[in-house]
């Protein structure tokens, strides 16, 4: 596709001086909040120059994305996604910056090992157990406590509940889109709307008090950080 048309989340910097790019494979995130594997490794980590290059390393399955190595150039790469390069000693995280852009942040091996996902729904399966649907398409079994829009923590590469945040009064959350993307802040109050509105939530960030729509809101455990780590 037209590199001038990609998603806003894909922070390229030179968007005219190439035409074309990657387009992403439908996959376990929507277009408008991912990007290619392949446009990952060379415009943004670095790691190859050419589309040649990109191919070569995949197809030697030196990338992980969630413990399980990628060998598809166009896979979709999208939030809290975790990048190991076990061989390089590298590993990153997917998160938001100030622009709503999907970015790589370097964390540590041990930081490597588990990832934060968000609720989007829930239904019954055969034999009654309760299924959870999450950002990144993931399903998992959980409990009756487990509602839509809280976050969970699970165990990488082999996937495990390790933990539960709610989103409730005093939680610590990622603003993941809106104006205010990027910030880490606490939840103050769901604000209810009616007449079909989003509901929103009443925030405070390093900067005060705000409003912006609830759906927004990721929430994470305390050792989650903007920096590397």
């Amino acid at each position: 596709m037209k590199r001038i048309a990609a998603a806003k989340s894909i922070p390229l910097t030179d968007r005219k001086a190439r035409k074309f790019m990657l387009r992403p494979f439908p996959g376990p995130h929507p277009r408008r909040l991912s990007m290619p594997l392949g446009v990952l490794l060379r415009d943004l980590l670095k790691v190859a120059k050419t589309a040649r290059e990109i191919k070569k390393i995949l197809s030697a399955k030196l990338i992980e994305i969630d413990g399980k190595a990628r060998t598809e150039e166009k896979f979709p790469v999208g939030l809290m996604d975790v990048i190991s390069m076990p061989k390089a000693g590298k590993y990153f995280r997917m998160v938001v910056d100030w622009k709503g852009r999907i970015v790589p942040m370097e964390i540590t091996k041990e930081g490597a090992q588990a990832k934060i996902l968000k609720v989007t729904g829930k239904h019954t399966i055969p034999g009654g157990k309760l299924n959870a649907t999450f950002h990144d398409g993931r399903n998992l079994v959980v409990d009756n406590n487990v509602k839509v829009g809280d976050s969970v923590i699970v165990s990488l590469p082999k996937v495990s509940l390790k933990s539960h945040l709610k989103v409730q009064t005093g939680a610590r959350c990622l603003v993941r889109e809106g104006k205010h993307a990027g910030n880490i802040v606490t939840l103050k109050e769901i604000i209810m709307r009616k007449g079909g509105k989003p509901n929103e939530a009443l925030v405070k960030g390093e900067q005060g008090e705000f409003i912006t729509v609830a759906k927004y809101l990721f929430v994470v455990d305390d050792g989650f950080r903007m920096k590397a780590g």
